[in-house]
């Protein structure tokens, strides 16, 4: 039933393009503001931001999944793994990018970035065009992971509860308890970031990339996104570390390696798909 949930949430998700239309946040908003009026202590105001509503799903789902052999618990489990996808148009901000660099218009790249990362101004500026390029390919990576993949290793190890936990703490990262719902969503994306890095190596180029695939899990402090971008520049047996000249001429570059980190995650995703349904046959 679970297989079928994910089958049936991958293939809306493809007919609309993004699942916008069910991500609707201002109930978690109202929820936010009440519990940061009761004034409790930070981790028990995320434990109850995050965990109460997630707990209140499983005891629904656990009331319709004996209902007409589970018929009402599918259409929930997906809405509930298509809210718990990522927010906004990924392939938008790929596209916007490419726009940007491809005529070396990398401050306008990063203007744009910023924006839709929400970067503000006390971050560490990059000073040249690879600066800006690897700090977007980083961000756009770990999107790519926090958007689709972590939620689904969530939803195929927790159920709908585990992925929605995991979509309230990202929703909770930068203005609520931001510290500590950082050091969670750290936690929680470790093991989900380097499986897609692993995957990155099947999917491309895997000799290449398993010396950076197993640097990143020795290194256990490691953040998703230098794990993901540097696993992946290895995948792609391609090396963007010295640029053969002026913006203008490395912003072509970077567009084809972003169109490539973009067909890596496609990749990726097929692979996983591919994977999940050759378990559910096994098993």
């Amino acid at each position: 039933m679970m297989f079928l949930a994910i089958i049936a949430a991958v293939l809306l998700l493809q007919a609309w393009g993004s699942a916008e239309r069910l991500h609707y946040d201002a109930w978690f908003a109202s929820w936010r503001f009440r519990v940061s009026s009761w004034n409790l202590s930070g981790g028990v105001s995320l434990l109850l931001l995050v965990l109460l509503p997630s707990l209140l799903l499983v005891l629904l789902l656990g009331m319709l999944e004996p209902i007409l052999f589970g018929l009402l618990w599918l259409p929930l489990a997906v809405v509930v793994l298509l809210y718990s996808f990522g927010r906004g148009d990924f392939q938008a901000s790929m596209g916007r990018y490419r726009g940007h660099v491809y005529g070396g218009d990398f401050e306008g790249a990063y203007l744009a970035a910023s924006e839709d990362f929400g970067w503000d101004d006390s971050s560490d500026s990059p000073d040249t065009a690879l600066e800006v390029h690897a700090m977007i390919q980083q961000a756009l990576l770990y999107e790519g992971l926090q958007r689709w993949f972590s939620v689904l290793f969530y939803f195929v190890l927790l159920g709908p509860a585990g992925a929605l936990a995991y979509r309230l703490l990202q929703l909770s990262r930068d203005d609520f308890e931001p510290v500590l719902a950082r050091r969670c969503l750290f936690l929680m994306d470790w093991l989900p970031a380097r499986l897609l890095a692993a995957t990155f190596g099947l999917t491309g180029d895997f000799i290449g990339s398993r010396d950076k695939l197993l640097a990143g899990i020795q290194d256990t402090a490691a953040d998703a996104g230098d794990v993901l971008y540097s696993v992946g520049i290895a995948a792609l047996g391609s090396d963007a570390s010295s640029p053969s000249g002026e913006d203008a001429v490395f912003g072509p570059e970077a567009a084809a390696q972003n169109r490539e980190f973009d067909a890596l995650l496609s990749r990726s995703a097929v692979c996983w798909i591919v994977a999940l349904s050759l378990l559910v046959l096994l098993f």
